[in-house]
């Protein structure tokens, strides 16, 4: 990326970068089986005297595939879970491809195991930690700009 001096600039693209990250990384990880997680990133940025917000949002389900979790997997369940049992996965067919989806006219199963697949946590973490590294930089120059303007001008002035 270009080295960006403006903050809402470098925010806005900051933004639009994040999201096209995901997108790419939920197609390398293969999560885009109807496509619906991969349409449906928004973000929104909100600037105020207090600071600007970055909001960015996604279908609930991508946090399901992120962390290889979902139907039969239960919250609290302190890290037994049966359905990753061999003798249960075979006793309930799970270790078999079948059908599942709309009354089992959706899609076929692997028949594996659920994995994780974190397409957002560690991409998000590297990038806020840039984007806290870029902005300091882009306020100490705006400061040190200012400073320096000011004190060139306290000097023609005492001249």
């Amino acid at each position: 990326m270009e080295r960006l001096n403006d903050v809402d600039e470098y925010v806005d693209v900051w933004t639009r970068t994040m999201l096209e990250i995901w997108r790419e990384k939920i197609e390398r990880l293969n999560v885009v089986y109807t496509g619906h997680l991969h349409q449906s990133f928004q973000s929104s940025i909100n600037a105020t005297v207090q600071g600007t917000t970055v909001s960015m949002r996604f279908a609930y389900y991508g946090i399901y595939q992120a962390l290889g979790v979902g139907k039969g997997y239960t919250h609290g369940n302190g890290g037994d879970l049966k359905i990753l049992d061999p003798e249960y996965r075979q006793k309930h067919r799970y270790d078999k491809r079948r059908k599942v989806g709309p009354g089992a006219g959706g899609y076929l199963t692997s028949g594996k195991p659920r994995k994780s697949r974190d397409w957002y946590s560690k991409k998000l973490y590297m990038s806020l930690r840039a984007i806290v590294e870029d902005l300091a930089r882009i306020c100490a120059d705006n400061a040190s700009s200012i400073l320096c303007t000011g004190l060139s001008d306290i000097r023609s002035t005492l001249r």
